[in-house]
């Protein structure tokens, strides 16, 4: 896989006239967020009442423009976390994705550990700041009984979130066509769905099965508003199908948002929750039936951002259910510092009414970012 890549994208540098100019950029920054978290009075026991959390992220990118239309890039990022209830990146507390891009009139080509392009194309809710309503790290603050990830598993009982992001940052070639009359489509070969930043199990029987995801994406001006929208589709072979919809729109400092998301098993998939270890729990890929919606609006003026935004998530067959609602102020007081305010509530059905099994309560959370 690796070496055909090579050759791919290879060929299109090779097609390309002699090199015109390079260059190399880079990107950092740093955050820490401290919350406060008042649980309905049941679930007192459940969180700590305070959290605070960190992460970096550093980006590098060496870019050969050869001309106005051919550009080859290799990138990579870096990222990690601290103290996060979820382990969200590809080594658990920290992560990479390193990928090639090449942009001619005929299109871009990706290669490497990106996300599909239905998720790169999602059009939702405006969620600003460093939590945001999907795959919300609102858990750090109040535990999501239905999402747990850690460095050797992963569970999910229901959506997290409204884009199709099964796969992760698995390595995968994605193509995206230039674009025509507001319009781009794009489609992704992902060989190997597997991976920690996604949503599946390493031990699922599927788990290294291939799938692929395609998506369009739209924008349009109406006159009295700007409209952008998303439609994307997926299939992981033996594991789900996936649908995805957005729509925004956006007048003046103001945007509204939503989208919707659906997976579902047929054909020959893996029947729901099948335990491939005993150490498996039940529902642990109960999301390949599920649904999930959000919605919000946002402004900006100036340095100041702030979205109220909302994510709906049920699971098909079972109780489980996510609500979410984050109001997210952010103000940028420099170009190196990012202060931010934000206030949420959340409530988490599990599959039965044990108490370790359900969560609920209220977060207030502040911090900064520091960008270099």
């Amino acid at each position: 896989m690796k070496t055909f890549l090579v050759a791919l994208l290879g060929s299109g540098i090779a097609a390309v006239p002699a090199l015109a100019e390079f260059s190399f950029n880079t990107y950092g920054r740093i955050t820490g967020l401290y919350g406060y978290t008042d649980a309905e009075k049941r679930f007192e026991d459940i969180d700590s009442k305070q959290n605070a959390t960190g992460d970096f992220e550093a980006g590098f990118e060496a870019r050969y423009d050869f001309n106005d239309d051919y550009a080859f890039s290799l990138n990579l990022d870096l990222m990690g976390g601290i103290d996060h209830e979820m382990k969200n990146y590809n080594q658990g507390a920290w992560g990479e994705e390193a990928y090639a891009i090449l942009d001619s009139p005929y299109g871009r080509l990706m290669g490497g550990q990106t996300f599909n392009v239905a998720k790169q194309f999602h059009v939702g809710a405006p969620s600003y700041g460093p939590l945001k309503v999907n795959d919300s790290d609102i858990v750090d603050f109040i535990r999501n009984p239905n999402w747990k990830r850690t460095s050797k598993e992963a569970y999910f009982a229901t959506l997290n979130s409204t884009d199709i992001n099964t796969d992760g940052v698995a390595p995968k070639i994605s193509y995206i066509t230039p674009e025509f009359y507001n319009t781009m489509l794009g489609i992704s070969y992902i060989p190997d769905a597997y991976n920690r930043r996604g949503l599946i199990n390493k031990d699922a029987k599927y788990a290294k099965k291939d799938g692929y995801a395609a998506a369009v994406y739209n924008s349009l001006d109406l006159g009295f508003a700007d409209m952008t929208s998303s439609a994307g589709y997926a299939e992981f072979h033996d594991n789900d199908k996936e649908i995805s919809l957005g729509l925004n729109l956006a007048r003046g400092n103001w945007n509204i948002g939503g989208s919707w998301r659906k997976t579902y098993i047929d054909g020959e998939d893996t029947p729901l929750a099948l335990r491939t270890k005993k150490d498996l729990p039940e529902l642990f890929d109960n999301y390949r039936e599920g649904r999930a919606w959000d919605i919000g609006i946002g402004y900006e003026f100036g340095p100041y951002r702030a979205s109220l935004s909302y994510l709906n998530s049920k699971a098909e067959n079972t109780r489980n259910y996510d609500q979410i609602v984050i109001l997210s102020n952010s103000f940028q007081l420099n170009k190196y510092v990012d202060l931010f305010a934000i206030g949420s509530y959340a409530k988490f059905r599990g599959a039965d009414r044990e108490l370790e099994n359900n969560n609920q309560g209220y977060a207030f959370v502040t911090g900064a970012s520091l960008n270099f």
